[in-house]
């Protein structure tokens, strides 16, 4: 019992040291863009490829699960990585500046570890909302393997593109504290140009 409530209370102390460092760089703000900017990439990727194999005419739901599984962790691996490389060079140069102003050394400093974990926590993200957000719209075609009907896979895939895409709207209203339904309907078309392109490109393909 004793020993539950010390791991339960260095789990909390973990939990209040991360809010700190997020706090300490407002490392929230950009856990917020990357998480909508990210996931709304993913989700687009995704509705790409599966709008170009339902065009196509594709059948085979083996070949659109491993497209779209490849581009979702090509995209999660890259986000991470860049993410991280990105994160900790601007802020090994923000804490460098600081070092030169305040004449002293700040590694092994509350700052200095606020710098690595928020890095890693926002390039966690970064790779994490893309992922997840393509691999949720190629779900459907997982159920074809075990005998579900393709053309059903493609309708309830585009319908999850457009629940993800609105939800991301709606979050973005209520990050700014405006009209939620209004936000949806401004990041919805961007999946309509998506849509229409596809098309257009099916018809200068097949055109020639």
């Amino acid at each position: 019992m004793l020993a539950n409530k010390k791991s339960g209370n260095y789990k909390l102390r973990i939990v209040d040291n991360l809010r700190q460092y997020m706090s300490m760089v407002e490392g929230e703000n950009i856990l917020r863009r990357y998480f909508v900017m990210n996931g709304f990439d993913g989700v687009l990727t995704a509705f790409g490829i599966i709008l170009g194999s339902w065009i196509a005419g594709a059948t085979d739901p083996t070949i659109l699960i491993i497209a779209g599984m490849s581009a979702s962790f090509a995209m999660g691996i890259s986000g991470f990585w860049i993410a991280y490389l990105t994160e900790r060079a601007e802020r090994t140069k923000v804490q460098k500046e600081l070092e030169s102003a305040m004449v002293t050394d700040l590694n092994n400093t509350k700052i200095s570890r606020a710098n690595l974990w928020v890095s890693l926590i926002i390039a966690f993200v970064d790779g994490a909302s893309p992922l997840l957000f393509s691999l949720i719209a190629i779900v459907p075609f997982l159920f074809v393997l075990g005998g579900g009907n393709m053309l059903i896979a493609y309708i309830v895939s585009t319908c999850l593109v457009v629940v993800e895409v609105t939800i991301l709207g709606l979050f973005l209203g209520a990050v700014s504290g405006k009209n939620k339904i209004l936000y949806a309907l401004k990041i919805l078309p961007a999946a309509a140009i998506l849509a229409g392109f596809t098309f257009l490109l099916e018809v200068v393909v097949v055109g020639h």
